[in-house]
């Protein structure tokens, strides 16, 4: 073999190496997207029942303190009949179950998003979703043109439902996009929107539990007065229990900050794989997945 036949032969496999080595660093930073993402998803899941929990627990201690507070009928000498249901059966308000679904869907928007960009960097071992995936993300797609999501802020809820169905169309016809940064790039505003829907709905509902917590509190102070008049120092308990209680319906500010942090990482991270150079998105992924994972274990740790 000619000397110049073994140098070109030989860069050629440098060549294919450095190929082979960009597109591993691509999938597997693809893949800690799509990890971050889900973790996301279930801390924000978690904050969900936690904003249920919290207004169910404020529905019973309006009723305990209407209950407590009765007073006998002047002439019957009986106190008012009065519906104290003591069993954990509770009708959400805050956050009724519909809604609930409503906000389940528009987090399995952005889980599959993340699964079929995943499928992308997979190659030929992977080009499809499942079945179940596409279905879901064609149901999905389905109430996004009936205008089935409503914004916190009335006139952003076209906008929203335009960014679900963009969205959902990318998931449903993924596999005609060849290039991760193009399937990426081409989402970015629709995933920008729908992210921070979610983070305004996170501010409404711990601002909306906070106020009903200021009303609660207003309730304590009687019976905490009338505890201290009637028991004096033995009072203190009660104190503490109604301190307690109290912070059972709030959802602290700095708890949702941190997850409404950890969502922002999303669209950082999809915009730094958008303009991916060969050595892949790792800082702004790898910031998602510390994140995500905090926030999953916070959310989880206060159920």
């Amino acid at each position: 073999m000619r000397p110049f036949q073994v140098i070109t032969i030989a860069s050629a496999a440098v060549l294919m190496s450095g190929c082979s080595t960009d597109l591993t660093q691509m999938h597997n930073t693809v893949t800690k997207f799509d990890q971050g993402v889900h973790s996301a998803s279930t801390a924000e899941m978690a904050l969900f029942h936690q904003v249920q929990s919290a207004d169910c627990r404020q529905q019973f201690y309006k009723q305990a303190f209407s209950f407590a507070t009765a007073r006998k009928n002047k002439k019957t000498h009986k106190y008012p009949a009065y519906s104290l249901d003591l069993t954990p059966s509770c009708t959400p308000q805050e956050l009724t179950n519909t809604q609930l679904q409503i906000r389940q869907n528009l987090l399995d928007t952005i889980t599959l998003y993340a699964d079929a960009i995943q499928t992308l960097a997979n190659g030929t071992d992977d080009t499809d979703l499942s079945k179940n995936s596409q279905d879901l993300a064609r149901n999905i797609q389905s109430l996004a043109k009936q205008q089935g999501f409503t914004a916190v802020t009335a006139s952003d809820t076209a906008a929203v439902n335009t960014a679900v169905e963009t969205i959902t169309s990318f998931i449903v016809d993924h596999t005609k996009y060849k290039e991760i940064k193009e399937a990426a790039s081409s989402v970015q505003p629709a995933l920008t929107i729908v992210i921070a829907q979610l983070k305004a709905e996170n501010i409404s509902d711990a601002q909306s539990l906070a106020s009903k917590a200021d009303a609660v509190a207003n309730m304590f102070q009687p019976a905490l007065l009338a505890a201290r008049n009637q028991m004096h120092s033995a009072s203190f308990l009660d104190v503490i229990y109604a301190h307690i209680a109290l912070q059972s319906i709030i959802i602290p500010t700095p708890n949702v900050t941190q997850l409404n942090d950890t969502l922002d990482a999303i669209v950082a991270a999809n915009h730094a794989l958008a303009h991916a150079t060969n050595d892949g998105a790792i800082p702004e992924v790898s910031n998602l997945i510390d994140r995500a994972r905090q926030a999953a274990t916070l959310f989880n740790s206060t159920k």
